[in-house]
Formats: structure tokens, sequence, C-alpha cells
């Protein structure tokens, strides 16, 4: 099933110590793609999706578990995405404008030790949409190739005193490269490169520290209508988040600057199954374990996906 759903974060939670970006999340929800270099035919499409991720572990610098007194994260998010792929091209590329709306119910409890008092909390709201101005998809033989500058605007709940957000209360700007190559009429290999340029939140003076991500996914076709693959991501933080412009390091429950720079880093793998009924209408779901992972929380994913025929 070609999908391309870009969803906002599940995890949009309060600064701590030892979270990599602000609060430990991403604007972006590395491991949402499938259909990377695919476009759909020219035509208006909506597209709905529903995430649950749940981590109960929060891994430091050295890729342990801190040993937090308490800390559970769950977060379930609906999507709607609109899309319309022009019958236009240009420089021989087809074109697609997208915006993506995601409604977060976040319920996080953090307790960093037992002398320190609960940071948890809950919050259902608005996150931050994601536009998509134009994307430009080169359909080939064999490789689809596609080139997108997406752009997360910070117009989801958020204040700053708030335990929960469903808001990062900053921009991200991201190029990506992605490409779907069928080496057989049953196979479907694909891959997309993103790196995520954050601003500055003005109200913490916190700027998370860029994100580059590697999505992947192996599927075959055992009938026109059916896809089982399997799919993941590579997570790489490649700069420092800073404080008032210094490196921020984790002291007492709080980040404070002069310090490692909180650089986080995961892994993800798991396996996916796509019926494609029609051109429009779809059905993909996917499971997603993390591992190997730094200075972030550790989640299982489960990712339900539609595209809708109306």
């Amino acid at each position: 099933m070609k999908t391309n759903p870009w969803v906002v974060a599940a995890l949009l939670v309060c600064a701590g110590a030892a979270d990599a970006t602000e609060g430990g999340g991403s604007s972006y929800p590395v491991g949402v793609e499938l259909g990377y270099g695919d476009l759909l035919p020219p035509g208006f499409y909506n597209l709905g999706y529903y995430s649950h991720a749940d981590a109960s572990s929060i891994h430091g610098e050295s890729g342990r578990d801190l040993g937090w007194t308490k800390f559970h994260v769950r977060a379930d998010t609906l999507s709607y995405r609109a899309q319309y792929v022009w019958s236009l091209t240009l420089a021989g590329a087809g074109v697609e404008s997208a915006l993506v709306l995601p409604f977060p119910s976040i319920d996080l409890e953090r307790q960093i030790a037992p002398a320190l008092p609960d940071a948890g909390g809950s919050r259902t709201g608005l996150t931050d949409p994601l536009i998509i101005p134009a994307r430009l998809a080169w359909a080939g033989t064999t490789v689809n190739q596609s080139v997108v500058l997406e752009i997360i605007a910070p117009l989801g709940a958020y204040d700053v005193g708030a335990k929960v957000n469903t808001g990062r209360n900053y921009w991200q700007f991201a190029p990506a490269y992605a490409a779907t190559w069928r080496p057989l009429p049953q196979a479907v290999l694909a891959a997309k490169l993103r790196y995520g340029i954050n601003t500055t939140n003005g109200a913490t003076r916190y700027t998370s520290g860029n994100e580059l991500t590697l999505e992947y996914s192996a599927g075959w076709k055992f009938t026109p209508e059916l896809t089982l693959g399997v799919q993941g991501y590579f997570f790489r933080q490649t700069s420092d988040d800073l404080l008032d412009g210094e490196p921020t390091s984790a002291a007492n429950g709080k980040l404070v600057g002069t310090g490692i720079g909180n650089r986080g880093s995961a892994d993800s793998i798991g396996p996916f199954l796509g019926y494609r009924a029609s051109p429009q209408f779809g059905l993909t779901a996917k499971l997603q374990q993390d591992f190997d992972v730094k200075n972030r929380p550790v989640f299982t994913r489960l990712w339900l996906q539609a595209l809708l025929p109306f």
C-alpha cells in the first residue's frame, strides 16, 4: 500500500533530565513513513491515522535506564491529512501539497527521585501541524524519487508552565529525499532521508538539536492488494541541545547550560501489513520497537493508517 502520512509526534512532554531535544520528543514522528518516493494519481485525498505510543523506560547518555522512581508515558493520537496531487508537472515531476492536523492525548507519570515532586500530568489538544507546500516526485521504470521541504509550525497548545504540552513552541524546517525501488513486481524497497532543523523556543530560550533520520521499509506483495514486510528507522541528533546558547546537561531533574548537549539517538524496527483495495482506499498496520536508545524514552508504537474513499 502506498501511504505518505506525516503525523506530528506523539510524545510532546515537558523538558526533563536526559531528554534529548526539549521534552525528549520531536516535532516529526519518525517511523510513520512507508510510501516514500511514490505519488498518488492527481486528485484530492483524505487520510486518517491513529497512533499509540507507550514508554516505561528512559535511557541516558550511557544507553542505560536512568532508574527514575516513576516514569511512564502514553500518547494516543488521531490525525487528519488533507492531500492534493496536482495535474501539472514541475521539472518533470508530479506535485503534491498537504496539511496534517494531529490531535494527541498524552498521559505522563514522571518522578526523578522519591524526594522530588511528581512532574506528571495529562493533556489533549491540537499539536503542531505539518505543512507541505510542494513535494516533487519523479516516477521511473523501477525507481520513484521525491524531494520536499517539510515545515512544522508552532501552532499547537503550549504553556511554558504546563507539565505536559501538545505543542512544542518552535518551528522545524526539514529537507528530505526519498526513493522507492521495485526490483521485482512483488518486491518493494524504500527509504527516506530527512534532516530537521529546529528553531529556538522563545518561552524557554531552549534550542533543540537538529535531527537526522533514515526511515526504511522492505515489503513483499503476496497478492496485488496485500503487502507484508518490515520497516523501521534510525534517529540521530546531530547537534547539541542549547540553553541560552550553551550545551545542556542534566542536574536535579532539570536541564541546565554548560554540559554535554544531551544528543539523542534511537533505532527501531517492526513488521507492517498493508491492504490496498483501490487507488482511493487502503489500510496499513505497523508495530515498532525502539532499541539502542540514548537520552530518550524507549517506545513501543502502533500505527493504524487509512486512505479514505471520500
